[in-house]
């Protein structure tokens, strides 16, 4: 086990070999495949490279090394292309604070069968507008 899986039980560590292909002998190198992908594309930003982020990405794509750097660079390239969404990012902005009042999102207390986190999302307090122009 590597410092990447501190506090992880013996069982969540069994289900990412079996379910998402992780293995702490070669984590490190994982990861340093992932990173070193990064110089091929100067143009984006990536702005976190540590071990943790990475390894997050690692695990959406089943430790798929292409599959991960492509997710990443979409991250990234996203957040570069749409500075004024991420510009004010804080729970102390306006609009944050009412997307939490309004209960957006929502984490049951209670995880599932399976220990992991339960992200309600309540949909009824969203006041959604749609362009009125479908072409």
């Amino acid at each position: 086990m590597t410092h990447l899986q501190a506090g992880l039980s013996p069982e969540t560590i069994e289900k990412g070999r079996l379910e998402l292909n992780e293995n702490p002998d070669t984590l490190h190198q994982d990861i340093q495949q992932v990173r070193d992908m990064i110089i091929t594309r100067p143009d984006i930003g990536f702005l976190r490279t540590d071990d943790a982020f990475i390894l997050r990405f690692l695990r959406a794509r089943k430790f798929n090394q292409i599959e991960t750097f492509k997710l990443l660079a979409q991250y990234f390239l996203y957040r570069q292309q749409n500075l004024d969404m991420f510009k004010s990012f804080k729970a102390d902005d306006t609009g944050i604070k009412r997307a939490l009042m309004d209960g957006f999102p929502g984490v049951l207390k209670s995880p599932d069968q399976q220990g992991r986190k339960v992200l309600v999302l309540f949909a009824a307090n969203w006041d959604q507008i749609f362009p009125l122009d479908v072409n």
